[in-house]
């Protein structure tokens, strides 16, 4: 192999390992991103379940108690009936 053919090889290796380095920084950016997205949504998700639970918890504990309907019936006995 002469040396221009030797220098043409190695100036083309030079340009594909500056090539490669740009598209494994990118890689890197867009996994970082991801990253950081992921960690976003992961805390959106654990507030909107605990805001849910909240809410449930309060609906629950605002809900009419069905032992004190006047039609309702308890154990099968309809209020007012002789046991």
């Amino acid at each position: 192999m002469s040396d221009q053919q030797t220098a043409d090889m190695q100036e083309k290796m030079r340009g594909r390992l500056a090539e490669l380095r740009r598209d494994y920084q990118r890689g890197e950016s867009q996994l970082q991103q991801l990253m950081r997205d992921e960690a976003a949504t992961r805390d959106g998700l654990l507030r909107a379940g605990g805001a849910i639970r909240i809410l449930e918890e309060m609906l629950a504990a605002t809900a009419p108690d069905p032992t004190t309907r006047r039609d309702h019936v308890v154990d099968g006995v309809a209020p007012g009936a002789a046991p």
